[in-house]
């Protein structure tokens, strides 16, 4: 698996709305080495990201924020050989889990009001795990 989007439950109370986001009976589960939120400012780009053993459970509950991801590259493959996904992930637009599997690249961008990104990832931070490359690397048009 490389990427996969997977719409979740909206559940309207009283007083607000629940958003779900991971659940351990899910077949794309694979476990929870640690959760955390990113926030991402109004058109900034976060590009390009790899990780080598992480998979990768990213949910908007807040904002928008577009995801990018490049197929059929690899961790040391050739940039030119992409082809490209987008998500729109948020509240107000497709409300989800964006799943992306270890040696995929990927990339995103605040909306016009920013986003908040929860990453439930499936081992705990490893700096020495993870892959980068410039923004301009890849040919996508942010």
């Amino acid at each position: 698996m490389s990427a996969s989007f997977t719409p979740l439950a909206r559940i309207e109370t009283g007083g607000g709305e629940v958003l779900k986001a991971l659940r351990a009976d899910e077949p794309d589960f694979s476990g929870v080495g640690e959760a955390y939120f990113s926030r991402v400012n109004p058109g900034a780009i976060r590009a390009w990201k790899l990780h080598t053993a992480m998979t990768t459970n990213m949910v908007v509950p807040v904002g928008h924020v577009r995801f990018v991801v490049a197929e059929g590259v690899g961790e040391q493959g050739d940039p030119a050989d992409a082809s490209f996904a987008a998500f729109d992930l948020g509240p107000d637009h497709d409300y989800g889990r964006l799943t992306i599997g270890p040696g995929t690249w990927y990339g995103f961008q605040g909306g016009a009001e920013g986003g908040l990104v929860c990453n439930l990832a499936s081992i705990l931070h490893d700096p020495d795990e993870g892959r980068t490359r410039d923004v301009d690397d890849f040919d996508w048009s942010w």
